[in-house]
């Protein structure tokens, strides 16, 4: 079970980002976070994950 304090911070740092106009920048570091352990997390039987390219 997700604790509550992990909730309230993370709704934190979503209504921090929307007030400050970076959602979009944190959902695509998010997707990023989320792909690179999708591959960290491979059998090497799987295919590769294809990664999202990075903006600089």
């Amino acid at each position: 079970m997700v604790s509550r304090k992990l909730v309230e911070a993370a709704l934190y740092v979503v209504l921090l980002a929307a007030a400050a106009g970076q959602l979009p920048r944190l959902n695509h570091a998010i997707r990023v976070a989320q792909i690179q352990l999708l591959k960290d997390s491979q059998s090497s039987k799987w295919g590769r994950a294809m990664l999202l390219p990075a903006r600089n």
